[in-house]
């Protein structure tokens, strides 16, 4: 018998196993698919580096700290990622980075900059929840909302600003109202607002991640778990390659996943999980001539300029060598909560939309494409009610001691949230095998 059965080897999984083998225990990784890492995949074409899924990971102390000790030495980004644009009518127009810039800055009109800067002057909600949508345009004003707020959202979650719950989905702007009545008070006490951490990546890509920390893990590929069962003090595990006995399980598999994994544990958890909306989201990778796109991380495009890219990342830029001498590597991003259908489309009829729109925006000549991805199901969806998940997870974790449940779903959608998780889940699973 096993000590750890870790079902999914995404990031979340492979991060709480890691802890856990340092630890001493016995633990096994199950994977469906051939290749372990979940949406973490890096491919390497035409002297290109295409990251399919996460482009980048913003690396906090403790995130730093997972890497150093799992001898990982990260990439930092340039400089010039600093630079970040959002699309306005018809240009792109840089986003302010300090308050002078702020109102200097063409992106807000004068009546939507003093909308701002009454903030303080707002009243704090008494609902209980709010939408992302509601909790801005009330306190900071609609063109705030639909030139700064949504699409950042967008980059985020690919999400709806109208569904999503400020509560859940950006928790520490609410506690900020919470906490200091304000935003912009809250924001000068704790002198900042954004994530803190620097923008990493790796030499080789974000897989490097992935290849170092199983490498040191027993992974099976390709091997389903096709169902979880409680019997007396352990769990069995029916899986493709035969059923396996384990002192603890952590189901680090997407919400619906672990919903079916789970129904003959919990049939009620297993139907509300699969309620769990996962944003669909289409990645594009494109090449252009050098030196025809302006230096910076990006752009992000509001949805109400009416396109149907959600944003592009100038990715070469971003970090060395993703690209070969005398090109640029755009990373293009469609679909999201807002866009669901365009993940149904044709590749031909994808490109035509992306080229349209990339030659309108960066006023270019020639797209070469290079790669599309689908993501059907991308990215959970902190809805209004969100809650009642997390609340879930914890009463089912609860109520069968031994079982552990990790993901994005959980503990927040990037790859630094994951990671920060794994170190909690790893100590509840140490402290309920060694007290066993």
């Amino acid at each position: 018998m096993i000590d750890v059965a870790v079902v999914g080897s995404g990031i979340s999984g492979l991060s709480v196993a890691w802890h856990l083998s340092k630890k001493g225990f016995e633990v096994k990784v199950f994977e469906k698919e051939d290749l372990p890492g979940g949406n973490i995949q890096t491919v390497k074409k035409e002297g290109f580096i295409l990251e399919l899924g996460p482009q980048t990971i913003m690396a906090d102390k403790r995130v730093e700290e997972f890497l150093s000790d799992a001898g990982i030495e990260p990439e930092y980004a340039s400089e010039r990622a600093k630079i970040r644009y959002i699309y306005k009518k018809g240009r792109l127009i840089s986003l302010p980075l300090s308050p002078l810039s702020f109102l200097k800055s063409p992106l807000l009109s004068l009546f939507g900059k003093i909308r701002v800067l009454k903030e303080p002057l707002i009243a704090p909600s008494i609902k209980p929840e709010e939408s992302i949508a509601e909790f801005v345009i009330r306190r900071l004003g609609k063109e705030f909302h639909d030139y700064i707020v949504a699409p950042f959202i967008s980059g985020v979650y690919a999400g709806d600003t109208e569904k999503l719950s400020v509560k859940y989905a950006v928790r520490r702007v609410y506690e900020l109202e919470r906490n200091f009545g304000s935003l912009i008070k809250g924001a000068i006490k704790l002198k900042a607002l954004g994530p803190a951490g620097r923008l990493i990546s790796f030499p080789g890509g974000n897989y490097t991640l992935i290849e170092r920390l199983s490498s040191e893990l027993s992974v099976d590929t390709e091997n389903v778990v096709l169902k979880i069962r409680r019997k007396d003090d352990r769990f069995i595990i029916d899986a493709k390659n035969g059923k396996y006995e384990a002192k603890a399980v952590v189901v680090s598999a997407p919400a619906t996943s672990a919903g079916y994994l789970l129904r003959d544990i919990s049939w009620s958890a297993s139907q509300e999980f699969d309620q769990i909306y996962y944003a669909p989201i289409v990645v594009v990778h494109a090449s252009v001539e050098k030196g025809s796109i302006p230096e910076g991380f990006g752009f992000l495009v509001p949805r109400v300029e009416g396109k149907r890219m959600l944003g592009v990342l100038f990715s070469s830029q971003i970090f060395t060598g993703r690209s070969p001498e005398g090109k640029e590597l755009l990373t293009i991003y469609l679909g999201g909560a807002t866009d669901p259908e365009v993940v149904e489309y044709e590749d031909e009829l994808i490109y035509s939309l992306v080229e349209k729109e990339l030659k309108e925006i960066l006023r270019i000549d020639k797209v070469q494409f290079l790669n599309l991805t689908r993501w059907k199901r991308a990215i959970p969806q902190y809805t209004i009610g969100y809650g009642k998940y997390l609340d879930l997870a914890k009463t089912l974790e609860e109520e069968n001691p031994g079982l552990f449940l990790t993901g994005n779903y959980l503990y927040g959608v990037s790859v630094a949230d994951c990671i920060r998780a794994s170190y909690e889940v790893a100590e509840r699973v140490e402290r309920f095998l060694t007290r066993r």
